[in-house]
């Protein structure tokens, strides 16, 4: 384990006590320190998540995907005292997911800037489910509407199996770091991350659900 990982989860556990057992002052207080210890990792995701899909990029910056999710994080503290560096971790990979569906809903919906510029209109228009890489069905998606609907079906995953994904895809670690945060072996980690994939590419294939 890195050290300099274990000393942010330390870190970050004193402020969720202290979330936990201090009056609004003491809370507020926390709440900033945890947003200012969980910047750096979200800024590492949100440049992970905009390298993997160029054409998001195109239109968005990591410092935008950083500071729109750290407002999200902060306001979801307001109201979620998480107990756990495990559990803080799931609520902020919870909003730096949802500030990635909005995006590519913003820029790739019907009145988006990208659905009509000439080369991603043509590109999103062309893209079918089964052009995603042959290799691994559940990595990245291909298309700004497979990328809103991956993120999608990645929240209906069993729990266990989602909290893997969480850790493992969204913020990054690896299956050594997940083990000790999820407190289970490496082989359970290990088992949980091959059915999260077989479960998430089974959804996609069949596509989105529609309404009868």
């Amino acid at each position: 384990m890195d050290p300099t990982y274990t000393g942010l989860t330390g870190e970050l556990q004193d402020q969720l006590d202290r979330m936990q057992a201090g009056d609004t002052q003491a809370i507020e207080k926390a709440r900033g320190e945890i947003i200012r210890l969980a910047g750096g990792r979200l800024e590492h995701l949100a440049r992970r998540m905009l390298r993997k899909n160029p054409r998001l990029h195109r239109w968005e910056e990591t410092a935008d995907v950083l500071q729109n999710s750290l407002v999200r994080l902060h306001r979801a503290l307001e109201t979620v005292k998480p107990e756990s560096v495990r559990q803080l971790f799931g609520l902020a990979a919870m909003q730096i997911r949802r500030e990635l569906v909005d995006m590519a809903r913003r820029h790739y919906g019907p009145m988006g800037e990208g659905a009509h510029h000439h080369t991603d209109g043509r590109m999103a228009e062309n893209m079918r489910p089964d052009q995603r890489d042959p290799e691994d069905r559940s990595g990245e998606p291909s298309s700004l509407a497979e990328w809103t609907d991956f993120h999608e079906k990645v929240d209906l995953l069993p729990e266990p199996e989602k909290e893997v994904f969480h850790l493992l895809w969204y913020e990054g670690l690896n299956q050594e770091e997940a083990a000790k945060i999820l407190d289970v072996t490496s082989r359970t980690i290990k088992n949980r991350w091959r059915n999260a994939k077989i479960h998430l590419q089974q959804m996609l294939e069949q596509g989105p659900e529609t309404e009868t």
